[in-house]
Protein backbone atom coordinates (compact mmCIF):
# COMPACT_ATOMS: atom_id res chain seq x y z
CA UNK A 1 0.00 0.00 0.00
CA UNK A 2 1.40 3.40 -1.02
CA UNK A 3 0.70 5.91 1.74
CA UNK A 4 1.56 9.60 1.87
CA UNK A 5 1.08 11.88 4.87
CA UNK A 6 1.64 15.59 5.19
CA UNK A 7 2.25 17.85 8.14
CA UNK A 8 -1.16 19.38 7.43
CA UNK A 9 -2.91 16.09 8.27
CA UNK A 10 -3.48 14.95 4.69
CA UNK A 11 -3.45 11.16 4.24
CA UNK A 12 -3.51 9.49 0.83
CA UNK A 13 -3.29 5.69 0.72
CA UNK A 14 -3.46 3.21 -2.16
CA UNK A 15 -5.67 0.30 -1.08
CA UNK A 16 -5.89 -1.82 -4.24
CA UNK A 17 -4.72 -1.68 -7.87
CA UNK A 18 -5.99 -4.10 -10.50
CA UNK A 19 -6.97 -4.70 -14.11
CA UNK A 20 -10.54 -4.33 -15.37
CA UNK A 21 -11.10 -6.82 -18.17
CA UNK A 22 -14.87 -6.40 -18.63
CA UNK A 23 -17.77 -4.04 -18.11
CA UNK A 24 -17.69 -2.72 -14.57
CA UNK A 25 -19.37 -0.49 -12.02
CA UNK A 26 -17.53 2.59 -13.30
CA UNK A 27 -17.84 2.09 -17.06
CA UNK A 28 -17.81 -0.41 -19.92
CA UNK A 29 -14.13 -0.11 -20.87
CA UNK A 30 -11.14 -2.32 -20.02
CA UNK A 31 -8.29 -0.69 -18.17
CA UNK A 32 -6.81 -0.18 -14.72
CA UNK A 33 -8.56 0.80 -11.49
CA UNK A 34 -7.10 1.99 -8.20
CA UNK A 35 -9.03 2.25 -4.93
CA UNK A 36 -7.51 4.92 -2.69
CA UNK A 37 -8.28 6.25 0.77
CA UNK A 38 -8.36 10.03 1.18
CA UNK A 39 -8.59 12.15 4.32
CA UNK A 40 -7.72 15.71 5.27
CA UNK A 41 -8.22 17.01 1.72
CA UNK A 42 -11.05 17.33 -0.79
CA UNK A 43 -11.53 14.09 -2.71
CA UNK A 44 -12.43 16.08 -5.81
CA UNK A 45 -9.16 18.01 -5.53
CA UNK A 46 -7.30 14.70 -5.41
CA UNK A 47 -9.19 13.42 -8.47
CA UNK A 48 -8.52 16.58 -10.46
CA UNK A 49 -4.81 16.43 -9.69
CA UNK A 50 -4.59 12.71 -10.53
CA UNK A 51 -6.33 13.28 -13.88
CA UNK A 52 -3.87 16.03 -14.75
CA UNK A 53 -0.92 13.79 -13.92
CA UNK A 54 -2.38 10.90 -15.96
CA UNK A 55 -2.85 13.12 -19.00
CA UNK A 56 0.70 14.42 -18.65
CA UNK A 57 2.08 10.87 -18.49
CA UNK A 58 0.02 9.73 -21.47
CA UNK A 59 1.20 12.71 -23.48
CA UNK A 60 4.85 12.00 -22.72
CA UNK A 61 4.30 8.34 -23.59
CA UNK A 62 2.60 9.23 -26.90
CA UNK A 63 -0.36 7.08 -25.82
CA UNK A 64 -3.46 8.71 -27.27
CA UNK A 65 -7.14 7.90 -27.18
CA UNK A 66 -7.45 6.80 -23.55
CA UNK A 67 -9.69 8.35 -20.91
CA UNK A 68 -10.22 8.43 -17.17
CA UNK A 69 -13.18 8.19 -14.86
CA UNK A 70 -13.67 8.01 -11.11
CA UNK A 71 -16.11 7.16 -8.36
CA UNK A 72 -16.20 8.98 -5.04
CA UNK A 73 -17.09 6.93 -1.97
CA UNK A 74 -17.31 7.67 1.75
CA UNK A 75 -13.61 7.51 2.62
CA UNK A 76 -11.93 7.52 -0.77
CA UNK A 77 -12.01 7.37 -4.54
CA UNK A 78 -11.81 4.74 -7.27
CA UNK A 79 -9.65 5.97 -10.15
CA UNK A 80 -9.89 4.25 -13.55
CA UNK A 81 -7.78 4.58 -16.68
CA UNK A 82 -8.87 2.94 -19.92
CA UNK A 83 -6.48 0.83 -21.98
CA UNK A 84 -6.44 -1.75 -24.79
CA UNK A 85 -6.69 -5.34 -23.60
CA UNK A 86 -3.11 -6.08 -24.60
CA UNK A 87 -1.69 -3.38 -22.33
CA UNK A 88 -3.65 -3.62 -19.09
CA UNK A 89 -0.57 -4.28 -16.98
CA UNK A 90 1.07 -1.18 -18.44
CA UNK A 91 -2.08 0.76 -17.61
CA UNK A 92 -1.78 -0.41 -14.00
CA UNK A 93 1.83 0.82 -13.97
CA UNK A 94 0.76 4.20 -15.35
CA UNK A 95 -2.09 4.46 -12.84
CA UNK A 96 0.18 3.64 -9.92
CA UNK A 97 2.87 6.06 -11.10
CA UNK A 98 0.27 8.80 -11.51
CA UNK A 99 -0.94 8.12 -7.99
CA UNK A 100 2.57 8.27 -6.54
CA UNK A 101 3.21 11.60 -8.28
CA UNK A 102 -0.16 12.91 -7.07
CA UNK A 103 0.66 11.93 -3.49
CA UNK A 104 4.08 13.58 -3.70
CA UNK A 105 2.77 16.82 -5.11
CA UNK A 106 -0.15 17.11 -2.70
CA UNK A 107 1.74 16.17 0.47
CA UNK A 108 5.31 17.23 -0.24
CA UNK A 109 6.57 13.67 0.06
CA UNK A 110 9.62 13.13 -2.21
CA UNK A 111 9.36 10.68 -5.10
CA UNK A 112 11.47 7.53 -4.95
CA UNK A 113 11.82 7.56 -8.75
CA UNK A 114 12.34 10.55 -11.01
CA UNK A 115 9.61 11.23 -13.51
CA UNK A 116 12.05 10.82 -16.41
CA UNK A 117 13.05 7.36 -15.14
CA UNK A 118 9.39 6.45 -14.70
CA UNK A 119 8.57 7.50 -18.27
CA UNK A 120 11.35 5.32 -19.66
CA UNK A 121 10.22 2.35 -17.55
CA UNK A 122 6.62 2.79 -18.67
CA UNK A 123 7.60 3.17 -22.31
CA UNK A 124 9.43 -0.17 -22.18
CA UNK A 125 6.45 -1.87 -20.51
CA UNK A 126 4.06 -0.62 -23.19
CA UNK A 127 6.32 -1.84 -25.99
CA UNK A 128 6.81 -5.26 -24.41
CA UNK A 129 3.08 -5.82 -23.90
CA UNK A 130 1.76 -4.53 -27.22
CA UNK A 131 0.03 -7.27 -29.19
CA UNK A 132 -1.55 -5.79 -32.32
CA UNK A 133 -2.67 -9.17 -33.67
CA UNK A 134 -4.77 -9.72 -30.53
CA UNK A 135 -6.49 -6.38 -31.03
CA UNK A 136 -7.09 -7.17 -34.71
CA UNK A 137 -8.68 -10.49 -33.79
CA UNK A 138 -10.96 -8.87 -31.21
CA UNK A 139 -12.03 -6.15 -33.66
CA UNK A 140 -12.71 -8.73 -36.39
CA UNK A 141 -14.71 -10.92 -33.99
CA UNK A 142 -16.78 -7.98 -32.72
CA UNK A 143 -17.52 -6.90 -36.30
CA UNK A 144 -18.90 -10.38 -37.04
CA UNK A 145 -20.70 -10.93 -33.72
CA UNK A 146 -18.38 -13.82 -32.85
CA UNK A 147 -17.76 -14.37 -29.10
CA UNK A 148 -14.15 -14.32 -27.91
CA UNK A 149 -12.26 -14.83 -24.66
CA UNK A 150 -8.74 -13.83 -23.73
CA UNK A 151 -6.35 -14.09 -20.80
CA UNK A 152 -2.61 -13.95 -20.22
CA UNK A 153 -2.02 -17.36 -21.78
CA UNK A 154 -4.73 -18.03 -24.38
CA UNK A 155 -7.18 -16.50 -26.83
CA UNK A 156 -10.30 -18.29 -28.07
CA UNK A 157 -13.14 -17.79 -30.53
CA UNK A 158 -16.58 -19.37 -30.19
CA UNK A 159 -18.21 -21.12 -27.24
CA UNK A 160 -18.78 -24.77 -26.45
CA UNK A 161 -18.28 -27.21 -29.31
CA UNK A 162 -17.18 -24.44 -31.68
CA UNK A 163 -14.54 -23.00 -29.34
CA UNK A 164 -11.03 -22.88 -30.79
CA UNK A 165 -8.10 -21.89 -28.59
CA UNK A 166 -4.68 -20.49 -29.46
CA UNK A 167 -1.68 -19.70 -27.25
CA UNK A 168 -1.33 -15.95 -26.72
CA UNK A 169 2.06 -16.12 -28.44
CA UNK A 170 0.76 -17.97 -31.53
CA UNK A 171 -2.32 -16.06 -32.63
CA UNK A 172 -3.79 -16.66 -36.10
CA UNK A 173 -4.06 -14.11 -38.88
CA UNK A 174 -7.67 -12.83 -38.78
CA UNK A 175 -7.89 -12.81 -42.60
CA UNK A 176 -7.15 -16.53 -42.78
CA UNK A 177 -9.88 -17.70 -40.41
CA UNK A 178 -13.18 -19.28 -41.45
CA UNK A 179 -15.33 -17.12 -39.21
CA UNK A 180 -18.48 -19.15 -39.96
CA UNK A 181 -17.13 -21.95 -37.75
CA UNK A 182 -17.54 -20.01 -34.50
CA UNK A 183 -20.86 -19.87 -32.64
CA UNK A 184 -22.26 -18.66 -29.37
CA UNK A 185 -24.51 -20.65 -27.01
CA UNK A 186 -27.42 -19.68 -24.72
CA UNK A 187 -25.82 -17.85 -21.81
CA UNK A 188 -27.08 -16.29 -18.57
CA UNK A 189 -25.64 -14.52 -15.52
CA UNK A 190 -26.91 -14.96 -11.95
CA UNK A 191 -26.06 -12.63 -9.09
CA UNK A 192 -27.51 -11.35 -5.81
CA UNK A 193 -26.66 -11.46 -2.13
CA UNK A 194 -28.27 -14.81 -1.38
CA UNK A 195 -29.71 -17.61 -3.49
CA UNK A 196 -27.17 -17.37 -6.34
CA UNK A 197 -25.80 -20.89 -6.06
CA UNK A 198 -29.23 -22.42 -5.47
CA UNK A 199 -30.63 -20.60 -8.52
CA UNK A 200 -27.73 -21.71 -10.70
CA UNK A 201 -28.21 -25.32 -9.66
CA UNK A 202 -31.96 -25.22 -10.26
CA UNK A 203 -31.41 -23.72 -13.70
CA UNK A 204 -28.85 -26.38 -14.49
CA UNK A 205 -31.44 -29.07 -13.89
CA UNK A 206 -34.01 -27.18 -15.98
CA UNK A 207 -31.59 -27.06 -18.91
CA UNK A 208 -30.74 -30.75 -18.45
CA UNK A 209 -34.46 -31.61 -18.44
CA UNK A 210 -34.75 -29.70 -21.72
CA UNK A 211 -32.20 -32.13 -23.19
CA UNK A 212 -29.17 -29.86 -23.32
CA UNK A 213 -25.82 -30.19 -21.56
CA UNK A 214 -25.61 -27.36 -19.06
CA UNK A 215 -22.37 -25.90 -17.80
CA UNK A 216 -22.35 -23.89 -14.58
CA UNK A 217 -19.86 -21.83 -12.65
CA UNK A 218 -20.41 -21.07 -8.97
CA UNK A 219 -18.70 -20.20 -5.72
CA UNK A 220 -18.46 -23.96 -5.02
CA UNK A 221 -17.41 -25.59 -8.29
CA UNK A 222 -17.39 -25.58 -12.07
CA UNK A 223 -19.49 -28.32 -13.66
CA UNK A 224 -20.36 -29.48 -17.17
CA UNK A 225 -23.35 -31.79 -17.28
CA UNK A 226 -22.92 -34.20 -14.38
CA UNK A 227 -19.12 -33.84 -14.28
CA UNK A 228 -17.43 -31.61 -11.73
CA UNK A 229 -14.45 -30.05 -13.52
CA UNK A 230 -13.00 -28.60 -10.32
CA UNK A 231 -13.99 -27.48 -6.84
CA UNK A 232 -13.44 -23.93 -5.64
CA UNK A 233 -14.73 -20.40 -6.16
CA UNK A 234 -15.24 -20.08 -9.92
CA UNK A 235 -17.59 -17.09 -9.86
CA UNK A 236 -15.14 -14.87 -11.76
CA UNK A 237 -13.86 -14.63 -15.35
CA UNK A 238 -11.44 -17.54 -14.97
CA UNK A 239 -14.30 -19.97 -14.35
CA UNK A 240 -16.31 -18.49 -17.22
CA UNK A 241 -13.43 -18.99 -19.66
CA UNK A 242 -12.90 -22.59 -18.57
CA UNK A 243 -16.60 -23.38 -18.93
CA UNK A 244 -17.24 -21.61 -22.23
CA UNK A 245 -14.19 -23.23 -23.83
CA UNK A 246 -15.39 -26.72 -22.84
CA UNK A 247 -16.58 -28.64 -25.89
CA UNK A 248 -19.55 -30.24 -24.08
CA UNK A 249 -21.11 -26.99 -22.84
CA UNK A 250 -24.34 -26.34 -24.77
CA UNK A 251 -25.90 -23.80 -22.39
CA UNK A 252 -24.02 -21.85 -19.72
CA UNK A 253 -25.29 -20.44 -16.41
CA UNK A 254 -22.64 -18.28 -14.73
CA UNK A 255 -22.82 -17.32 -11.08
CA UNK A 256 -21.31 -13.84 -10.84
CA UNK A 257 -20.32 -12.69 -7.37
CA UNK A 258 -19.82 -9.12 -6.14
CA UNK A 259 -16.10 -9.69 -5.69
CA UNK A 260 -15.56 -10.84 -9.26
CA UNK A 261 -17.52 -7.90 -10.68
CA UNK A 262 -15.51 -5.40 -8.65
CA UNK A 263 -12.15 -7.05 -9.23
CA UNK A 264 -12.33 -7.66 -12.98
CA UNK A 265 -15.74 -6.61 -14.31
CA UNK A 266 -18.13 -8.93 -16.14
CA UNK A 267 -16.63 -12.20 -17.40
CA UNK A 268 -18.28 -12.04 -20.84
CA UNK A 269 -19.42 -9.33 -23.22
CA UNK A 270 -22.95 -10.43 -24.22
CA UNK A 271 -25.53 -12.72 -22.57
CA UNK A 272 -29.14 -13.64 -23.26
CA UNK A 273 -30.51 -13.14 -19.74
CA UNK A 274 -29.49 -12.14 -16.23
CA UNK A 275 -31.03 -12.71 -12.80
CA UNK A 276 -30.58 -10.62 -9.64
CA UNK A 277 -32.02 -12.63 -6.75
CA UNK A 278 -31.96 -9.95 -4.02
CA UNK A 279 -29.83 -7.28 -2.37
CA UNK A 280 -28.89 -7.38 1.31
CA UNK A 281 -26.06 -6.04 3.43
CA UNK A 282 -23.00 -8.23 2.96
CA UNK A 283 -19.25 -7.71 2.53
CA UNK A 284 -19.52 -3.95 2.86
CA UNK A 285 -16.28 -2.01 3.21
CA UNK A 286 -14.43 -3.65 0.29
CA UNK A 287 -13.45 -1.98 -3.01
CA UNK A 288 -15.16 1.23 -1.92
CA UNK A 289 -18.57 -0.44 -1.53
CA UNK A 290 -19.71 0.80 1.88
CA UNK A 291 -23.50 1.11 1.55
CA UNK A 292 -26.40 -1.09 0.51
CA UNK A 293 -27.13 1.27 -2.40
CA UNK A 294 -23.56 0.92 -3.68
CA UNK A 295 -23.79 -2.86 -3.32
CA UNK A 296 -27.02 -2.88 -5.36
CA UNK A 297 -25.32 -0.90 -8.12
CA UNK A 298 -22.37 -3.29 -8.11
CA UNK A 299 -24.66 -6.31 -8.49
CA UNK A 300 -26.67 -4.54 -11.19
CA UNK A 301 -23.60 -4.42 -13.45
CA UNK A 302 -24.87 -7.75 -14.86
CA UNK A 303 -27.51 -5.73 -16.74
CA UNK A 304 -24.68 -4.21 -18.80
CA UNK A 305 -23.91 -7.66 -20.19
CA UNK A 306 -27.32 -8.17 -21.77
CA UNK A 307 -27.52 -8.42 -25.53
CA UNK A 308 -30.05 -6.20 -27.32
CA UNK A 309 -32.67 -8.94 -26.99
CA UNK A 310 -31.70 -9.90 -23.42
CA UNK A 311 -34.00 -10.00 -20.39
CA UNK A 312 -33.22 -8.87 -16.85
CA UNK A 313 -35.05 -10.93 -14.20
CA UNK A 314 -35.62 -8.99 -10.96
CA UNK A 315 -37.12 -9.57 -7.51
CA UNK A 316 -40.12 -7.26 -7.11
CA UNK A 317 -40.15 -7.91 -3.34
CA UNK A 318 -36.70 -6.31 -2.98
CA UNK A 319 -36.84 -2.57 -2.29
CA UNK A 320 -33.29 -1.93 -3.50
CA UNK A 321 -33.95 -3.52 -6.87
CA UNK A 322 -37.27 -1.74 -7.27
CA UNK A 323 -35.58 1.61 -6.62
CA UNK A 324 -32.73 0.88 -9.04
CA UNK A 325 -34.80 -0.72 -11.82
CA UNK A 326 -35.57 2.43 -13.87
CA UNK A 327 -31.83 2.79 -14.55
CA UNK A 328 -31.44 -0.80 -15.76
CA UNK A 329 -32.07 -2.74 -18.97
CA UNK A 330 -35.48 -2.03 -20.56
CA UNK A 331 -36.63 -5.65 -21.03
CA UNK A 332 -37.46 -7.07 -17.62
CA UNK A 333 -39.23 -9.99 -16.01
CA UNK A 334 -40.31 -9.31 -12.43
CA UNK A 335 -41.06 -12.02 -9.85
CA UNK A 336 -42.85 -11.83 -6.51
CA UNK A 337 -44.44 -13.95 -3.81
CA UNK A 338 -47.47 -11.62 -4.05
CA UNK A 339 -49.45 -11.51 -7.28
CA UNK A 340 -50.80 -8.12 -6.13
CA UNK A 341 -47.30 -6.61 -5.84
CA UNK A 342 -47.63 -3.06 -7.22
CA UNK A 343 -44.44 -3.18 -9.28
CA UNK A 344 -45.35 -6.53 -10.79
CA UNK A 345 -48.90 -5.43 -11.59
CA UNK A 346 -47.75 -2.19 -13.24
CA UNK A 347 -45.24 -4.15 -15.29
CA UNK A 348 -47.86 -6.65 -16.42
CA UNK A 349 -50.24 -3.84 -17.33
CA UNK A 350 -47.60 -2.62 -19.76
CA UNK A 351 -47.28 -6.09 -21.29
CA UNK A 352 -44.17 -7.21 -19.39
CA UNK A 353 -43.33 -10.75 -18.28
CA UNK A 354 -43.72 -11.81 -14.65
CA UNK A 355 -43.63 -14.79 -12.28
CA UNK A 356 -45.69 -14.94 -9.11
CA UNK A 357 -47.34 -17.12 -6.50
CA UNK A 358 -51.11 -17.59 -6.63
CA UNK A 359 -53.06 -19.98 -4.42
CA UNK A 360 -50.02 -22.17 -3.88
CA UNK A 361 -49.13 -22.31 -7.60
CA UNK A 362 -46.12 -20.74 -9.29
CA UNK A 363 -47.39 -18.91 -12.38
CA UNK A 364 -45.56 -17.44 -15.36
CA UNK A 365 -47.15 -14.53 -17.20
CA UNK A 366 -45.64 -14.11 -20.66
CA UNK A 367 -45.15 -10.76 -22.39
CA UNK A 368 -48.64 -9.75 -23.40
CA UNK A 369 -50.27 -11.33 -20.34
CA UNK A 370 -50.90 -15.01 -21.16
CA UNK A 371 -50.64 -16.96 -17.89
CA UNK A 372 -49.27 -20.48 -17.47
CA UNK A 373 -49.38 -22.40 -14.16
CA UNK A 374 -45.96 -24.04 -13.81
CA UNK A 375 -45.92 -26.10 -10.59
CA UNK A 376 -47.44 -26.22 -7.10
CA UNK A 377 -45.29 -25.04 -4.19
CA UNK A 378 -45.95 -28.29 -2.31
CA UNK A 379 -44.55 -30.23 -5.27
CA UNK A 380 -41.18 -28.47 -4.96
CA UNK A 381 -39.19 -30.37 -2.29
CA UNK A 382 -36.82 -27.51 -1.47
CA UNK A 383 -39.70 -25.29 -0.28
CA UNK A 384 -40.52 -27.72 2.59
CA UNK A 385 -44.24 -27.42 1.79
CA UNK A 386 -43.95 -23.66 1.60
CA UNK A 387 -42.07 -23.14 4.88
CA UNK A 388 -38.86 -22.13 3.06
CA UNK A 389 -40.16 -18.88 1.56
CA UNK A 390 -36.71 -17.93 0.29
CA UNK A 391 -36.69 -21.05 -1.87
CA UNK A 392 -40.04 -20.08 -3.36
CA UNK A 393 -38.33 -16.83 -4.35
CA UNK A 394 -35.45 -18.83 -5.81
CA UNK A 395 -37.86 -21.00 -7.79
CA UNK A 396 -39.70 -17.97 -9.18
CA UNK A 397 -36.49 -16.27 -10.24
CA UNK A 398 -35.29 -19.47 -11.89
CA UNK A 399 -38.57 -19.77 -13.80
CA UNK A 400 -38.21 -16.20 -15.06
CA UNK A 401 -34.66 -16.82 -16.24
CA UNK A 402 -35.51 -20.20 -17.78
CA UNK A 403 -38.38 -18.70 -19.77
CA UNK A 404 -36.07 -15.88 -20.89
CA UNK A 405 -33.76 -18.59 -22.26
CA UNK A 406 -36.67 -20.23 -24.10
CA UNK A 407 -36.97 -23.39 -21.99
CA UNK A 408 -40.30 -25.20 -22.15
CA UNK A 409 -42.70 -25.40 -19.22
CA UNK A 410 -42.44 -29.17 -18.90
CA UNK A 411 -38.66 -29.09 -18.40
CA UNK A 412 -38.99 -26.26 -15.87
CA UNK A 413 -41.69 -28.00 -13.83
CA UNK A 414 -39.93 -31.37 -13.94
CA UNK A 415 -36.71 -29.88 -12.63
CA UNK A 416 -38.46 -28.09 -9.77
CA UNK A 417 -40.29 -31.26 -8.75
CA UNK A 418 -37.01 -33.16 -8.60
CA UNK A 419 -34.74 -30.52 -7.07
CA UNK A 420 -34.39 -30.89 -3.32
CA UNK A 421 -32.35 -29.52 -0.44
CA UNK A 422 -30.13 -32.57 -0.50
CA UNK A 423 -26.36 -32.73 -0.53
CA UNK A 424 -26.57 -34.08 -4.06
CA UNK A 425 -28.75 -31.30 -5.51
CA UNK A 426 -27.79 -28.29 -3.38
CA UNK A 427 -24.83 -28.91 -1.05
CA UNK A 428 -24.63 -26.57 1.92
CA UNK A 429 -28.06 -25.03 1.37
CA UNK A 430 -30.83 -26.23 3.68
CA UNK A 431 -29.65 -29.86 3.63
CA UNK A 432 -31.88 -32.12 5.76
CA UNK A 433 -30.98 -35.19 7.80
CA UNK A 434 -32.87 -37.60 10.02
CA UNK A 435 -30.88 -38.23 13.20
CA UNK A 436 -32.40 -40.39 15.97
CA UNK A 437 -35.86 -39.48 14.65
CA UNK A 438 -35.05 -35.76 14.86
CA UNK A 439 -34.82 -33.39 11.90
CA UNK A 440 -31.49 -31.65 11.36
CA UNK A 441 -31.06 -28.83 8.83
CA UNK A 442 -27.58 -27.67 7.82
CA UNK A 443 -27.06 -24.43 5.91
CA UNK A 444 -24.24 -22.19 4.75
CA UNK A 445 -26.10 -19.01 5.89
CA UNK A 446 -23.45 -16.38 6.59
CA UNK A 447 -25.18 -12.99 6.64
CA UNK A 448 -28.23 -11.38 8.21
CA UNK A 449 -30.47 -11.89 5.20
CA UNK A 450 -29.71 -15.60 4.81
CA UNK A 451 -30.02 -16.22 8.56
CA UNK A 452 -33.39 -14.49 8.60
CA UNK A 453 -34.50 -16.79 5.78
CA UNK A 454 -33.40 -19.95 7.56
CA UNK A 455 -34.80 -18.84 10.94
CA UNK A 456 -38.12 -18.03 9.29
CA UNK A 457 -38.14 -21.47 7.66
CA UNK A 458 -37.75 -23.40 10.90
CA UNK A 459 -39.61 -21.03 13.25
CA UNK A 460 -43.01 -22.55 12.51
CA UNK A 461 -41.86 -26.16 12.25
CA UNK A 462 -43.21 -28.14 15.20
CA UNK A 463 -40.60 -29.70 17.48
CA UNK A 464 -40.23 -30.94 21.03
CA UNK A 465 -36.90 -29.10 21.42
CA UNK A 466 -35.10 -26.79 19.04
CA UNK A 467 -31.32 -26.40 18.81
CA UNK A 468 -29.29 -23.74 17.04
CA UNK A 469 -25.59 -23.80 16.19
CA UNK A 470 -24.24 -20.49 14.99
CA UNK A 471 -20.78 -19.63 13.64
CA UNK A 472 -19.51 -16.37 12.15
CA UNK A 473 -16.32 -15.41 10.32
CA UNK A 474 -14.06 -12.92 12.08
CA UNK A 475 -14.11 -10.36 9.26
CA UNK A 476 -17.73 -9.56 10.09
CA UNK A 477 -18.17 -6.35 12.08
CA UNK A 478 -19.44 -6.42 15.66
CA UNK A 479 -22.70 -4.97 14.37
CA UNK A 480 -23.06 -7.70 11.72
CA UNK A 481 -22.41 -10.41 14.31
CA UNK A 482 -25.01 -8.89 16.62
CA UNK A 483 -27.63 -8.57 13.86
CA UNK A 484 -26.95 -12.06 12.51
CA UNK A 485 -27.32 -13.55 15.99
CA UNK A 486 -30.62 -11.77 16.51
CA UNK A 487 -31.83 -12.92 13.10
CA UNK A 488 -30.95 -16.56 13.79
CA UNK A 489 -32.64 -16.48 17.21
CA UNK A 490 -35.95 -15.80 15.47
CA UNK A 491 -36.24 -19.60 15.15
CA UNK A 492 -36.79 -19.57 18.95
CA UNK A 493 -34.27 -22.25 19.95
CA UNK A 494 -34.17 -23.92 23.34
CA UNK A 495 -30.37 -24.11 23.19
CA UNK A 496 -27.77 -21.99 21.37
CA UNK A 497 -24.27 -23.22 20.62
CA UNK A 498 -21.77 -20.59 19.44
CA UNK A 499 -19.03 -22.34 17.45
CA UNK A 500 -15.50 -21.07 16.92
CA UNK A 501 -14.23 -20.82 13.33
CA UNK A 502 -10.50 -21.25 13.81
CA UNK A 503 -9.83 -21.11 10.07
CA UNK A 504 -11.79 -17.87 9.71
CA UNK A 505 -10.62 -15.73 12.65
CA UNK A 506 -9.45 -13.14 10.09
CA UNK A 507 -7.78 -10.83 12.58
CA UNK A 508 -9.87 -11.56 15.66
CA UNK A 509 -8.58 -13.25 18.80
CA UNK A 510 -9.62 -16.87 19.51
CA UNK A 511 -12.91 -16.84 21.41
CA UNK A 512 -13.73 -13.25 20.46
CA UNK A 513 -16.42 -14.03 17.88
CA UNK A 514 -18.16 -16.65 20.03
CA UNK A 515 -18.14 -14.17 22.92
CA UNK A 516 -19.79 -11.54 20.70
CA UNK A 517 -22.44 -14.08 19.63
CA UNK A 518 -23.18 -14.95 23.27
CA UNK A 519 -23.33 -11.30 24.31
CA UNK A 520 -25.68 -10.47 21.44
CA UNK A 521 -27.96 -13.37 22.39
CA UNK A 522 -28.05 -12.32 26.05
CA UNK A 523 -28.77 -8.71 25.07
CA UNK A 524 -31.65 -10.03 22.97
CA UNK A 525 -33.12 -11.73 26.05
CA UNK A 526 -31.82 -15.25 25.49
CA UNK A 527 -30.99 -16.98 28.82
CA UNK A 528 -27.25 -17.15 29.54
CA UNK A 529 -27.55 -20.68 30.95
CA UNK A 530 -28.84 -21.95 27.59
CA UNK A 531 -25.74 -20.82 25.67
CA UNK A 532 -22.82 -23.18 25.09
CA UNK A 533 -19.49 -22.62 23.36
CA UNK A 534 -17.97 -25.10 20.90
CA UNK A 535 -14.39 -25.32 19.65
CA UNK A 536 -15.57 -25.82 16.07
CA UNK A 537 -18.77 -26.38 14.05
CA UNK A 538 -18.07 -30.12 14.22
CA UNK A 539 -17.78 -29.94 18.01
CA UNK A 540 -21.02 -27.95 18.13
CA UNK A 541 -22.79 -30.48 15.92
CA UNK A 542 -21.60 -33.31 18.20
CA UNK A 543 -22.95 -31.54 21.28
CA UNK A 544 -26.34 -31.18 19.61
CA UNK A 545 -26.45 -34.76 18.25
CA UNK A 546 -25.75 -36.08 21.76
CA UNK A 547 -28.89 -34.28 22.98
CA UNK A 548 -31.26 -35.04 20.09
CA UNK A 549 -34.44 -36.95 20.78
CA UNK A 550 -37.22 -37.99 18.40
CA UNK A 551 -39.30 -34.98 17.23
CA UNK A 552 -36.50 -32.50 17.98
CA UNK A 553 -35.29 -29.97 15.41
CA UNK A 554 -31.76 -28.61 14.94
CA UNK A 555 -30.47 -25.86 12.67
CA UNK A 556 -26.71 -25.98 12.04
CA UNK A 557 -25.33 -22.81 10.45
CA UNK A 558 -21.95 -24.22 9.53
CA UNK A 559 -19.33 -22.26 7.61
CA UNK A 560 -16.70 -25.00 7.91
CA UNK A 561 -16.38 -28.72 8.76
CA UNK A 562 -19.32 -29.50 6.50
CA UNK A 563 -17.98 -32.83 5.25
CA UNK A 564 -17.18 -33.94 8.81
CA UNK A 565 -20.60 -32.82 10.03
CA UNK A 566 -22.32 -34.73 7.23
CA UNK A 567 -20.37 -37.85 8.18
CA UNK A 568 -21.52 -37.37 11.78
CA UNK A 569 -25.17 -36.86 10.80
CA UNK A 570 -25.24 -39.85 8.46
CA UNK A 571 -23.24 -42.25 10.64
CA UNK A 572 -26.29 -44.10 11.94
CA UNK A 573 -27.88 -44.22 8.50
CA UNK A 574 -24.73 -45.64 6.90
CA UNK A 575 -24.42 -48.25 9.63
Amino acid sequence: MTTANSEQGVTLALDDLRRLTGKSLLWDKPGSIADVFVSGISKQQVVNHWQQVVQQLLSELDWAGESTCYRLFEDGVSLALSAPLDRLYAACDINETAWEITCAELTGKPLEESQATAIERLRCAIAEQANPVLLELIAAADARGVPWLTDDDEFSLGYGATAQIWPATELPNPSRLDWSLFRTIPLALVTGTNGKSTSVRILSQMVQQAGRCCGVTSTDFIRVGDNIIDYGDYSGPGGARMLLRHADTETAILEVARGGILRRGLPVERVDAALITNIAEDHLGQYGINTIDALARAKAVVAKGLDSHGTLVLNADDAQLVALAPELAPTKCWFSLDQANAVLQAHRAQGGAACFLRDGILVYSAPGGEETPIVAVNDIPMTLNGAARHNIHNALGAIGLAKSLGLDNGAIASALRQFSSSMEDNPGRGNQFDVHGARVIMDFAHNVHSMEAMASTVANMPAAQKYLMLSMAGDRSDREIEQSTQAALAMQPDLLIAAELERYLRGREPGETTRLIAEAAIADGFPRQRILIADSPLDGARQIVERLQPSDLALLLALSDRDEIIALLTADTDA
